[in-house]
């Protein structure tokens, strides 16, 4: 008993070093992992040249949507000298925090704002190459920096209680997104992570299938320990020596097993700062006459915080009315089954069949702005938002399923074009949905589009389709509790929407950042993936003819999908397969170039099946 209550004593024991001792604890751990990744990234220079994993004639794509100043300051910086030149002055800045160098106050500044200042020079093109721990180690160096900049201690302590902030929320915001996943919450995480090609050991694998209840108790304990992280914070630091050395072993596992050494240094950088900021005895002064550590930062950081999250509600609100309220021109019905459809035609008095747009999951009905204002002025056209999505509402009068939403979609085909022919054009999911919709409709339509369409079976048959499901479960389950909070302005902006028209970007944004999207796309992927669990190997039966339109790169990322498109275009009567090359899943409707291309293949579709003019005799 005597030495488990030493044990326990220790264990629940505050401890920390002094504030100068702490400060640059932090800054050597942080500029180990700048030095490995600097002299990492030097040894491949053969990245950077052109055709190189990290040419920056490609990467640039990337900061496309980031403004012409931003574009011209990367340009500058990122090409392989200019590259070189930054990651030789980082790993040489680092180098120098390692060195007993304590005392010089201004050379650490110095040095601590050349490995700040060049990670951020060096980031945009060094994608592959880089994770997350460059960024933790970033932070630390740029509080560092902060720190060192006065004399005044509160303004190192300042410094240091963010890092440990930061520290807490990096625990508590990983384990909160495991525990979404019900995987990481069954206890089969860790047999599956080891058994990954990227971050797998065999070793440790076969010892999580030999020991199940382990693994799974393993599992579970690495989520106790971050999703309860902030109790750190609320015991007064009796905890933080138990955490913090439980958060530093898992790291130290994970670089034996997985292989993300950088992982220690750059986290557990953070762990001195949060250790001081925690320990109670430093609210008073300490030996050598240091002064009492000041605690004005957390109530600063949290008041702004409340104030800040209070206007992002708000602000959320206000998105979620102007969604709701709709374009101009915009008209709506009431579908059978009690959802409301909101729809935007077009040319209606226009002779020849209705062109109907079937959009992907998780998209907005502007999407596809580039093709409805080319194929608009020559036929009639219907862009509409499925149940749920944009000013469209979904009842729940009934389970929701691909069917309803299938009948939905008939209903509107009915309210709209009356008797008159159809062509119906579906993106991703909304080529399947659109396939179901033909199949109820019958010789009503005269065709259907394919444009990179999704099959019920592609989650059997294509591993990176399979994989990317896994993850799309785990990420849709978060998006709309977080457009609630009103984080919506934190959400990573999608690459395709700096294509779409100028004119329609923010409202586009604005439809991406409602909680109503996110709501209305989790609600239909549980429903894809009960539909294609399900698939028995029978498409819909079309009557019409399918176009199907492949973007280039998708066949390239994943040939599978050859397979699938072909077998697509089977369902119909007659079937025509096009590639738009270089166009990916996206920019095959929403880059003006791929979409015109798009816009052509259905244009000479749509006269071919209505016995018009073929392709190339008009316009």
């Amino acid at each position: 008993m005597g030495l488990l209550a030493r044990v326990l004593r220790a264990a629940l024991t505050p401890r920390s070093l002094n504030r100068s001792q702490t400060l640059v604890v932090a800054e050597r751990l942080s500029a180990a992992t700048h030095l490995v990744a600097s002299l990492e990234l030097l040894a491949r220079g053969e990245d950077r040249k052109p055709g190189g994993v990290n040419d920056w004639s490609i990467s640039r794509q990337n900061i496309r949507h980031r403004g012409v100043t931003a574009q011209r300051f990367f340009d500058v910086v990122s090409g392989p000298r200019a590259s070189a030149a930054l990651h030789v002055a980082r790993a040489a800045s680092a180098a120098f925090l390692l060195a007993p160098t304590d005392r010089w106050r201004k050379g650490r500044l110095i040095a601590n704002a050349v490995v700040a200042g060049t990670s951020i020079g060096t980031f945009p093109g060094q994608l592959y190459g880089t994770d997350g721990s460059d960024q933790a180690s970033f932070l630390v160096q740029a509080a560092a920096t902060v720190a060192r900049s006065s004399r005044q201690p509160r303004v190192a302590d300042a410094a240091l209680w963010f890092l440990g902030l930061q520290s807490t929320l990096n625990y508590t915001a990983s384990g909160w997104v495991k525990m979404v996943s019900p995987t990481w919450r069954s206890g089969r995480a860790l047999p599956g992570v080891m058994r990954t090609v990227t971050y797998g050991h065999q070793g440790a694998w076969q010892l999580a299938e030999r020991f199940p209840r382990s693994a799974k108790t393993v599992g579970h304990a690495v989520l106790a320990m971050e999703c309860l992280f902030p109790v750190v914070l609320a015991t007064r630091g009796r905890l933080a020596p138990a955490f913090v050395g439980s958060a530093a072993a898992f790291h130290l596992a994970n670089a034996g097993l997985m292989g993300l050494g950088r992982f220690v240094g750059a986290f557990c950088a953070m762990h001195p700062a949060l250790l001081y900021v925690t320990d109670p005895r430093r609210r008073s002064p300490g030996a050598a006459g240091e002064s009492p550590r000041n605690d004005a930062f957390p109530a600063v950081a949290g008041a702004l915080a409340a104030a800040t999250l209070t206007g992002a509600v708000v602000a959320q609100a206000r998105r979620g009315r102007e969604v709701r309220r709709g374009h101009p021109g915009q008209r709506r019905i009431e579908t059978r089954a009690g959802n409301v459809l909101a729809y935007l035609p077009e040319n209606l008095g226009q002779d020849g069949p209705v062109i109907f747009f079937e959009s992907a999951l998780a998209a907005t009905d502007l999407h596809w702005d580039w093709l409805r204002r080319v194929l608009s002025p020559r036929f009639p056209t219907v862009v509409y938002q499925r149940a749920g999505y944009g000013a469209s509402e979904y009842r729940g009068a009934r389970p929701f399923t691909l069917a309803s939403a299938a009948e939905d979609f008939v209903d509107l085909v009915g309210h709209v074009a009356a008797d008159r022919p159809v062509v119906i054009v579906g993106h991703s999911l909304g080529g399947y949905i659109a396939m179901r919709s033909g199949e109820l409709l019958g010789d009503r339509v005269l065709g259907v589009v394919l444009v990179d369409s999704s099959h019920p079976g592609e989650l059997d048959r294509s591993p990176r389709q399979a994989g990317g499901a896994a993850m799309l479960d785990s990420t849709l389950r978060l998006m709309a509790p977080s457009m609630r909070l009103g984080l919506g302005p934190l959400l990573q902006v999608p690459q395709s929407f700096g294509h779409l028209p100028a004119d329609v970007r923010q409202p586009a944004l604005t439809q991406y950042r409602d909680a109503r999207l996110w709501s209305a796309a989790h609600r239909e992927w549980q429903a894809t993936r009960a539909d294609f669990a399900a698939f028995d190997g029978q498409l819909p039966k079309l009557r019409a003819r399918v176009l199907v339109l492949s973007a280039g790169s998708t066949l390239k990322d994943d040939p599978v999908q050859a397979d699938l498109h072909r077998e697509l275009g089977q369902a119909g009567s007659g079937a025509t397969h096009q590639v738009v090359d270089g166009a990916d899943h996206d920019t095959i409707i929403t880059r003006e170039d791929f979409a015109n291309q798009t816009a052509d293949h259905i244009r000479a579709f749509v006269l071919n099946v209505t016995g018009g003019r073929r392709e190339g005799s008009d316009r």
